[in-house]
């Protein structure tokens, strides 16, 4: 209905392999539409890096898919996907945002980078993953593989794309 009033050029959505909701009915509007899409979290906050918590001052502690049974869990996950990667001479980082950009290629990642350590996941650019590769990837990490939440349940209540 916005669209219609005001044309929308671009939604900021939240997207990576651990959370792919958009897919389902989001992204098939945005082609419908012409809506591009600029994509945060394509590393679902580091989980598939591999990157841990750091501490109490880190709120990623608290966030439900790093912690108790679900952390456990999705620990296991990025194992499969570390494996993945280095198959591929990549890390799950670049194997995350080569996935990303292999499924949208039109939309434009995100990628949040405290350390000059962690660009290193750009080098996926020249790592583009084949149709083959992509299917292979779903496979191993289906839709709902990684468990838990992407925020505390009062936050989750106030996200339309989970809806």
């Amino acid at each position: 209905r916005a669209h219609a009033v005001h044309p929308i050029v671009d939604l900021q959505i939240e997207y990576s392999l651990a959370s792919r909701a958009p897919e389902a009915k989001i992204f098939p509007v945005l082609a419908e539409l012409g809506i591009g899409a600029t994509l945060y979290g394509v590393l679902s906050r580091g989980l598939l890096s591999g990157s841990k918590p750091q501490g109490k001052g880190d709120f990623r502690a608290y966030l439900p898919r790093f912690a108790g049974d679900h952390g456990a869990h999705n620990e296991g996950v990025v194992g499969e996907l570390r494996k993945f990667a280095e198959a591929r001479k990549m890390t799950p980082a670049q194997l995350s945002l080569a996935w990303v950009l292999a499924k949208q290629p039109t939309f434009v990642p995100l990628l949040g980078a405290k350390t000059t350590a962690q660009l290193d996941a750009l080098a996926a650019l020249d790592t583009p993953l084949s149709a083959a590769d992509v299917a292979a990837l779903e496979a191993l990490v289906p839709v709902g593989a990684v468990a838990g939440d992407r925020y505390a349940p009062q936050q989750m209540q106030h996200l339309d794309s989970e809806r």
